[in-house]
């Protein structure tokens, strides 16, 4: 595999879930990713889950999922297992990164699937040090800092929110190589960036 960051094929993805704590029971709910190189999309992955109880009703507000949509829809142990199929050996992205990586690896933890060892970098931290001057750095904000559509409405989906960061991403990569950071060996000396190597 190159290690130049440009070459690269990127799974960027986002959760939707349960809750906030993943050690507590809750657990994922949409999986919604996107594979990205050169600044193209070149594949999605977009699925609902079936968590197998009654959706908190903050939940239903912030994420525009309800009850009914997850009726009949596959259980998390099927669905992690193919999308982790599904991004091979990629570099992993994610907005606070932390965050989705703990329920993937919750879900790895109760079903014995093993662990997960790709490479997995935050935009949120590389926002941070990308931009250390401005003060916010939620999806939101950083659309409209890298001139990304976006609808509002449609946030808090997984499968628009990765499309989204997947976008951002790809300009953060070209501000990474004027900063003369250009492959992962390079990234990786910032561990608030690539929180998994």
């Amino acid at each position: 595999m190159t290690d130049n960051l440009k070459d690269l094929v990127y799974v960027v993805f986002d959760l939707e879930t349960t809750g906030l704590y993943p050690n507590s029971g809750d657990s994922i709910i949409e999986i919604g990713a996107v594979k990205i190189k050169n600044g193209i999309i070149i594949d999605r992955f977009d699925e609902l889950i079936n968590p197998n109880k009654i959706l908190n009703s903050e939940i239903v507000k912030i994420t525009g999922i309800d009850d009914s949509m997850l009726h009949g829809k596959r259980c998390e142990k099927d669905v992690v297992t193919d999308f982790m199929k599904w991004a091979g050996s990629n570099p992993m992205v994610a907005h606070n990164a932390r965050f989705d990586i703990s329920f993937l690896d919750m879900a790895y933890s109760k079903y014995n699937l093993g662990i997960i060892d790709n490479v997995v970098i935050d935009t949120l931290g590389l926002s941070r040090y990308l931009e250390s001057s401005e003060r916010f750095h939620n999806l939101a904000t950083l659309v409209k800092r890298y001139n990304i559509p976006w609808d509002e409405d449609k946030h808090h989906r997984a499968d628009y929110d990765s499309e989204g960061t997947a976008l951002i991403f790809d300009q953060m990569l070209k501000k990474l190589e004027l900063n003369n950071i250009k492959t992962l060996n390079d990234l990786f000396r910032y561990s608030f960036i690539v929180i998994r190597k």
